[in-house]
Order: structure tokens, then sequence, then C-alpha cells
């Protein structure tokens, strides 16, 4: 394995001293760990704030320099005036002039400029929505590119890879690892902030940041749903408040609109916020709830969420959006999002339908806590996760194979990955919601099980067999204006 020396890590994002503010930042930290104990030199620069001012030393031989007056938070870490661009600009040159090597992280970064030629330059990705992922995606290239699942492999390679007159650089997955010595049953264990279970209390959890797409007003009329249809329960609804809500503004304005939905729906009663928990105390919080919620419509690359609720032997319900549509482990229950007239028993309604589905499936059934941990011990373990990221950062990772081009005649379309069909319905991820397409919707969920598997040669079809199930040439180039289809 090559060695390495010196890495310059940027992270728009602040990094401060004993706190971790979200899931991006948590596998950063562990990145940045297993660098220092493969002996690498690391500086990371990142955001600045009052809490880490003057930089500090995240482990040995990692220092972090809060060298960059941005805002620190997404969407617009760029607003900012210009001299401050500037003066960020002058302030981490050095640093890059002193690297070997550069990792950008969930890359956002636009001063390409600053990296002298030469620079190994690898980056990854964790969102492929907000407006500074895709500028960089499609602005800049890289020597390799990381991100934490094949879905947002596929995203990025049916978009960036299609674009013309653009590579990009190999995209390759390493999943996100999940700590199996943190995240772990506790039983009887009150995380801090919390009261003490009752007899007859029956806990949800929501512990995501504070962005109304997660779900938080989905998790409250659930909270009343629950509470209306087991009136012998005290029914509790867990949700952190985030480390910025004493300093920004929107922050607190998110948690003041929580507790007017939840007065309301008259289960104010049952909304209880505490603090925002480190590692060690998110992994009590999930162990103490009956089952943890991921029911927006946010765009998950991943959810760590889900996979840390699950260590701890808890189950989740979620939103059929983006990955969380390719969990597959026991213990998930997934329905799908706000469907119109849905018909679909796995349906959780929102609208006061039906709400036996998904969630009561989660209430009733144990998970074998032992057989999942398991499996994300095999495929999501932490350490499997540094290794990845070591052998990307290092260069001791193969590049990732480049699909040959086809001739016109065998064109061939499949449904978007950021999308999926529930006839006569097609949800959009970027569209966050359903639009109705009839026929092609209906191809794409019958005809796609039976006509895509059986003679189109798997999941992919051509214009011919899509003409044959009665899908129209004008439909089929709408779905592509659309991005409901694309060409493979």
């Amino acid at each position: 394995m090559p060695m390495l020396e010196r890495v310059a890590v940027v992270s728009i994002a602040p990094i401060l001293p004993g706190v971790v503010h979200g899931g991006s930042q948590r596998i950063l930290d562990g990145v940045l760990r297993g660098l220092a104990d493969a002996g690498a030199e690391v500086r990371v620069v990142c955001s600045w704030r009052p809490e880490n001012d003057g930089g500090f030393e995240l482990a040995p031989s990692v220092k972090v320099e809060p060298l960059l007056r941005l805002t620190g938070y997404f969407p617009d870490p760029w607003e900012v005036p210009p001299y401050q661009i500037l003066h960020s600009s002058e302030a981490i040159a050095p640093v890059f002039e002193w690297a070997e090597t550069v990792y950008l992280h969930a890359d956002t970064f636009y001063l390409r400029n600053l990296i002298p030629e030469g620079r190994r330059v690898v980056r990854s990705f964790h969102d492929f929505h907000y407006e500074t992922a895709l500028i960089s995606a499609f602005g800049f290239d890289a020597d390799i590119t990381i991100v934490p699942s094949d879905y947002l492999k596929r995203c990025i390679d049916a978009t960036v890879g299609a674009t013309p007159g653009r590579s990009g650089g190999p995209v390759v997955v390493v999943p996100n690892g999940i700590d199996l010595q943190i995240y772990r049953p506790s039983p009887g264990v009150t995380p801090r902030g919390v009261r003490e279970r009752a007899e007859g209390d029956l806990v949800l959890l929501w512990p995501h940041r504070p962005d109304p797409r997660k779900g938080i007003a989905e998790a409250i009329e659930i909270t009343g749903e629950l509470a209306r249809m087991l009136p012998d329960r005290n029914v509790r609804l867990l949700v952190p408040r985030h480390v910025d809500a004493t300093s920004s503004t929107e922050t607190r304005e998110f948690y003041d609109n929580a507790i007017q939905l939840a007065t309301a729906g008259g289960v104010m009663d049952c909304l209880e916020f505490t603090p925002w928990w480190s590692g060690d105390e998110t992994a009590d919080a999930y162990s103490f709830a009956d089952v943890t919620l991921c029911p927006g419509n946010f765009i998950e690359s991943f959810s760590l969420v889900a996979y840390e609720s699950l260590a701890c032997g808890t189950p989740v319900i979620a939103a059929r959006v983006g990955a969380l549509r390719d969990m597959r482990i026991p213990g998930v229950y997934t329905f799908d999002w706000n469907l119109p007239d849905s018909a679909s028993i796995q349906y959780l309604s929102l609208n006061g339908k039906d709400i036996n589905g998904s969630l009561i499936s989660a209430l009733g059934n144990d998970i074998d806590t032992d057989a999942v941990r398991t499996i994300l011990k095999e495929d999501f373990s932490f350490e499997k996760m540094q290794r990845g990221y070591l052998a990307a950062i290092i260069g001791d990772m193969p590049d990732a194979p480049k699909p040959s081009p086809e001739s016109p005649s065998t064109v061939r379309f499949t449904i978007a990955p950021w999308c999926m069909a529930r006839s006569p319905w097609i949800y959009n991820d970027y569209e966050y919601g359903w639009t109705r397409r009839d026929k092609l919707a209906e191809f794409l969920t019958i005809g796609g099980h039976h006509v895509l598997g059986r003679r189109a040669g798997g999941r992919s079809f051509t214009l011919e067999v899509a003409m044959e199930f009665g899908v129209t040439p004008e439909q089929v180039e709408q779905g592509l204006k659309d991005g409901v289809i694309i060409r493979v």
C-alpha cells in the first residue's frame, strides 16, 4: 500500500470540539481518525465558529483549523461578503501547498484553483440535491469520488456521467459505517434529558436535524394517529434540539413550528424536546424508543439514523424515498410517502385513512438484534468504511469500470434511479412527490415486472417494447424531459 504523509481535508461545515452535529460529520470524524491511525499527518480546514476559534487537535496528528469564513450553514454556506471569501482563500492556500493529497469531504468546495497541480484530489458526496453539491459534481473533476450508496452512484452516473464532454472521474461506493461498539442495545438506560419510562408508555423517536423534509410534520401526525388509536397508551414523541437551536434563527423557527403543529394536532402533551445527544447518548435514545421514525420526503443518500437504530435493536418506519428504497434489512418497515389514493397494505396514511400497515407491523414485531448486527458487521462496519476511505485517499482502490458506449440502434431506457412507479403514479425524489403518468406508470409498474424482466433483458427496455405495451414515443420523450426515465 502506498505511503501517505500529508493530507489536507476540507469541510465546509464547522467542526466543533467534543460535538458531532450530523451524520456526515460522524463519517468525517471516523475518516480523520482512520487517517491518523494509518500514520498520516492531517490538517483539517473548516468553517469558523466561536466554539472552534483558534482550532484544536481532534486526534494525534489531526489538527482542525477553522480558516474558512463561510456561513457554516447549508444550503447557502457561500452566501457571505466577498472579502470573506478572499480572506479564506489567503488563509487556506498554504495548507494546500503543504499537502500531498487533498480530501474534500461532502464536496462543496469551489476554490479549486488554490489546489496546486499534481496534488491527488479525492472527494465524497453525501447528498446530490443541494445546489452546492450539484455545482461541484457538474463543475469539477476529482481523481476519485466516494459515495455511500449504490443509489447515489446511480444518480451521479445517470446525470454527471451522461453529460457531454464530462467525465468527472470514477465513482466508487463506500457504505457509511456503523460503530457497533457505540450503537448497541442499552436496555434500562434513560437518555440524558428524558424522563424515565412508565407503564403504558409508547415512545417514538425522531432524531433528525431540523429540516422539514426530514418529516417532523409527519412524525407529529403519526403521533396523533397513534394517540387516538391507542387511548390506553401514553404516546411520547422525542425530538432532540439541534446544537444550532440557540445560534440560528432558522433553527429556532423550525422548533417553534413543530410546537404549533403539535398544538394544532392536539398532541402537545406528547411532544418532548431533548438535548442534542452525542453518539453514546443517541445509542441510549434508540434503545429507549419503541420505534424510530424516518417519515419525510428528504432525499436520503444513505440514512445513518435507520442503520444506527437497527444496531440498537429498535425498528424503523421509513418512507420509500432516496436510498431508503434499497434497504433490505429486517426491522425496516417502509411506506409510500403520501401516495394519492393508495391501496397498498404497506401504505401509512397521514390523512386519517389507514395506519395499520407499516407502523403497527413495526410495533408488533421484535427485531432479531443479533442477526441484524451480524449483517451490519459484515456490510456496514465502521472499520470497513475507514479502510475504504483510506484506500481511496491513498490511491490503493481500483478505478470504477466505465460503461462501453452503445450504438443508437441499441438505445435502451429505464426508470430513473430517483423515481418509483406505482400505477398510475410515479414518485420523483427531486419533485418531492407524485405525478400521474397513467400508461407510462402502468408500464413501469406492471410491465416493469413482467415485460422488462422477461422480454427486455432486465430492467431496461427499448422503445419498441414500450410501444407494444401502449406507451407512445411522445410519452417516452416527455418522460425523458421530466427526468422520469433515462437512457441507459
